[in-house]
């Protein structure tokens, strides 16, 4: 979660397309897996609140459990704060979902004292970088703490939240380099598996995501992690336009120029938190059949481009992120919330064969877990008729329900997907 504005500004366009990767692969180079439940990802800010959809992994981030909660005065661990991470592992793993624990943020007692202040906002000595970032002082100390207390219950760890934007990290990146390669050799004694720092990709600034990323990896101790985690929230003005999943795997694409030539390309990628539209920029989605849309755009992009994880932020929030999954009550779903549960029923399962785009048209493919194949069509401009190929047999609607179908039956298609299944190849 980013709380400044002002620092979400649009990545220039040379940026992206200096190593873009088309947005719509070929079967063969998308998805390399089955989609599995593990694949659509949660936040819950508040663990009070009831989880109304079901979801296969979770991260714990945003809940009152950073290392400056857990451990606010040397050599002591606060009561309260760690029975609340242990109320949130277990009610996680209850629900059948795999929890992230998000590592960081530093306790003033512990923290190099760097400089935290830009633009006039103090960020606080939470962003900066422990005094000692090895495996054997303060640092090392509370990985270990928390891989020891929560083993065989949380299995991956991340190394620090959005570390390329100030509200997030402000010391030397060579440091956190180091942290990572203490954090991963503990994690690896006990079994675990490091995620990198969570990356985002929509600030503007000089020191944007991808060359704050590409430094990381050329640091020592900068490719000690076993997974990529990315932020691939859409920037404003595509959210505003309607096309932000879109946008986000365009920036996917040229992260991942970033990782094969750094080496580390073969590396699963995680979404680790995502949204589309923010509430502070007025780009607010909303809970409707729109914001639907971009639900099931995330996850259909992400499961067709190998995304083996992505995590949606929140369910229970409406003041950050712009598309609201729950009621303003809490107590059921929206639209949008209904639109992510139809995501789960129809691909965990299925095989991803690839996407295809024809001007603002999208077609995604797959083998469907029962046998049959599904079309799952869009546009990000207008709306187009559109008839389903031989071997049609129904319709299936964005946030529930459908319609028997054959190849002779005209539907009209929007920002919506519509979901064509039945007996044809993809």
């Amino acid at each position: 979660m980013r709380l400044a504005p002002a620092r979400r500004l649009a990545l220039a366009v040379t940026a992206l397309t200096a190593v873009a990767l088309p947005l719509c692969l070929p079967a063969s180079a998308s998805a390399a897996s089955t989609v599995s439940t593990r694949s659509f990802g949660m936040h819950y800010t508040n663990p009070a609140d009831p989880y109304l959809v079901k979801f296969g992994s979770s991260r714990i981030w945003d809940m009152g459990v950073t290392w400056r909660d857990l451990q606010p005065r040397r050599g002591t661990t606060s009561a309260t704060a760690i029975a609340r991470l242990d109320k949130i592992v277990a009610t996680m793993r209850a629900h059948g979902s795999q929890p992230l624990l998000t590592l960081g943020m530093t306790p003033a007692w512990a923290a190099h004292k760097c400089n935290h202040y830009y633009a006039g906002v103090n960020w606080g000595l939470k962003t900066c970088a422990p005094v000692s970032t090895s495996t054997t002082g303060a640092w090392g100390k509370y990985v270990r703490m928390l891989a020891s207390r929560y083993r065989g219950k949380v299995k991956y760890f991340e190394l620090w939240n959005e570390p390329s934007y100030h509200n997030g990290y402000n010391d030397s990146v060579r440091k956190l380099a180091k942290m990572q390669a203490s954090a991963q050799k503990i994690l690896h004694a006990y079994g675990d598996r490091l995620v990198s720092p969570a990356i985002a990709f929509t600030d503007g600034n000089p020191k944007h995501g991808m060359r704050w990323l590409d430094n990381f990896l050329h640091l020592p101790g900068g490719k000690a992690f076993d997974i990529v985690g990315l932020h691939l929230y859409p920037d404003d003005p595509s959210a505003r336009a309607g096309r932000g999943p879109e946008w986000a795997m365009q920036t996917l694409g040229s992260v991942r120029g970033v990782l094969r030539r750094d080496g580390v390309g073969r590396r699963p990628v995680w979404n680790t938190e995502t949204n589309v539209g923010r509430v502070p920029a007025h780009t607010q989605v909303g809970s409707g059949t729109r914001a639907a849309a971009m639900v099931a755009r995330t996850y259909l992009l992400a499961t067709e481009h190998n995304v083996a994880r992505t995590f949606w932020y929140a369910a229970d929030d409406r003041h950050w992120g712009g598309t609201w999954l729950e009621s303003t009550s809490r107590r059921s779903l929206t639209t949008a919330g209904r639109a992510y549960v139809v995501m789960q029923k129809l691909l965990v399962g299925a095989h991803p064969r690839g996407c295809s785009v024809s001007g603002a048209h999208y077609t995604c493919r797959y083998r469907l877990a029962s046998g049959q194949s599904m079309l799952a069509v869009w546009t990000t401009r207008g709306s187009f008729a559109f008839h389903g190929p031989r071997g049609t047999k129904r319709l299936a609607w964005v946030a529930g329900g459908g319609r028997t179908a054959s190849h002779a039956t005209r539907v009209t298609v929007g920002a919506a997907p519509v979901y064509v299944i039945g007996t044809f190849k993809v």
